[in-house]
């Protein structure tokens, strides 16, 4: 807060002494001066307001933005979740014929080293 409020305070001195150093070394009247002060302060008043809209405008529309984005991605998820479901079931009748596969393996494997290892065989 601190360095905003210095800042502020220099802006608003600078803007003082800018016109105080207009007013005594302008050639114009001191009429002429105010009408264009007032034509300068109604263009910066008119950008502030402009300024003011564009940024609700965009505030707008990030936020439709946001809205949309998550409604993507809850759409993707559940996209996601289906897919990954279907492959499962997909799967799984080969998973378990590998898994029957590999039991049989096994149990060849375990005969073969009984055979091997018995005394008959030597």
């Amino acid at each position: 807060m601190g360095k905003a409020k210095t800042l502020l305070t220099g802006f608003l001195v600078g803007g003082v002494v800018s016109a105080a150093s207009v007013l005594l070394t302008t050639p114009k009247s001191g009429k002429e001066l105010m009408t264009d002060a007032k034509e300068k302060s109604d263009d910066i008043k008119e950008g502030f307001t402009k300024l003011k809209s564009d940024l609700n405008e965009l505030t707008a529309q990030v936020k439709q933005l946001s809205s949309e984005g998550k409604e993507i991605i809850q759409e993707v998820a559940a996209d996601l979740k289906r897919s990954i479901s279907s492959f499962q079931q997909d799967i799984e009748p080969n998973l378990t014929r590998l898994k029957a596969d590999v039991e049989e393996m096994q149990k060849t494997i375990e005969t073969v080293k009984e055979e091997v290892n018995s005394p008959a065989s030597k």
